[in-house]
């Protein structure tokens, strides 16, 4: 029995845990594009707990990991693929909804590996995978792979723990959401008996600026725009407004929607390559997952993201009259 195993968690199906049953052999952890600590967290935990029971582990994705998230344990290990290389007997895809955010990777994946495994709880996931586990109710994918790496009977080590706490912290906006549940707590508090710090999690996450970003964020959040009925705050940055490990390091969606009165935020940023990305955060009065789709983008009812072609204004115009829609009269 696992010690850390104390309070309810997702049911994992059988054909998940018969997907890992196999006689080990060699797996490979895709990440998506831009990972972030959602999927970094939950793949380098997986990775981790695979590779105490026998498992050689390629942990890979299109972009390499952020600096702001070097502090996970074994984030020295993951790679930027440029392509899939060698045979595998299963490759993994946590906390990616759309197969096309590995920009191609999944195609060489399943030429590399008989078995693509997906696990997420986005309620819009594409279910690209030979076994697919898709549970919207969990709070964060972190969840799910806890549970899954319990249900294995793997130990959750100290660096599994602050990996996958990381995962939890994060997909739920630092515990504030509403999807959170007593369940994520409970497994908050397994994996922090695991070897999780909760302190220094936060302090890499929130306390490693430097003075000069202190003037960078400051000059960013200049441009939040807040409409007259106050229910929409949005910032819109320029391609090359700010560096992007600076974006990569800050959750910049969040400082519009914690204004009182917005009940939706939204962040865009130009690309420089004719597209710009949004960021969508809302309170609970507007699914932003269904604005996003609209734009061929997907996530949660509180927290979604797209892809808008164009420029900058345009997508500001496209993007804000969609919200106007989707609020409450």
């Amino acid at each position: 029995m696992n010690p850390a195993a104390t309070g309810p968690r997702p049911r994992v199906p059988a054909e998940v845990l018969a997907a890992f049953g196999r006689p080990p052999g060699r797996a490979l952890m895709l990440g998506h594009v831009h990972p972030d600590g959602d999927v970094l967290g939950t793949l380098l935990a997986l990775g981790m707990a695979l590779e105490d029971a026998g498992w050689a582990v390629l942990y890979g994705g299109p972009h390499p990991v952020p600096e702001s998230l070097a502090f996970l344990p074994g984030a020295e290990r993951y790679r930027r693929l440029e392509q899939v290389d060698g045979r595998f007997d299963l490759a993994v895809l946590t906390d990616c909804p759309d197969p096309g955010r590995t920009e191609g990777l999944i195609d060489g994946a399943r030429r590399a590996a008989p078995v693509i495994v997906n696990v997420d709880h986005h309620p819009d996931n594409h279910r690209y995978g030979s076994v697919n586990w898709v549970d919207p109710t969990a709070a964060a994918t972190g969840e799910m792979v806890y549970a899954l790496i319990v249900a294995l009977d793997l130990p959750v080590k100290p660096g599994i723990a602050t990996n996958l706490f990381t995962a939890i912290h994060m997909d739920t906006g630092s515990f504030r959401y509403s999807n959170v549940t007593p369940a994520t707590f409970r497994i908050a508090a397994d994996l922090v008996a695991a070897g999780a710090e909760p302190a220094f999690v936060s302090t890499q996450l929130y306390e490693r600026r430097t003075p000069d970003a202190l003037a960078e964020l400051g000059r960013v959040l200049a441009r939040v725009r807040v409409s007259e009925d106050g229910r929409i705050a949005w910032l819109a940055l320029p391609a090359g407004f700010v560096r992007e490990a600076f974006v990569e390091a800050e959750d910049l969606v969040n400082y519009p929607r914690s204004i009182g009165t917005v009940k939706v935020a939204a962040l865009l940023r130009e690309q420089g390559t004719g597209s710009v990305k949004v960021s969508l955060r809302a309170k609970g009065a507007v699914d932003v997952n269904r604005i996003a789709a609209r734009f061929g983008g997907g996530g949660h009812a509180n927290a979604a993201g797209c892809v808008l072609g164009g420029t900058l204004e345009a997508a500001e115009a496209q993007v804000l009259a969609a919200i106007r829609q989707a609020l409450p009269r």
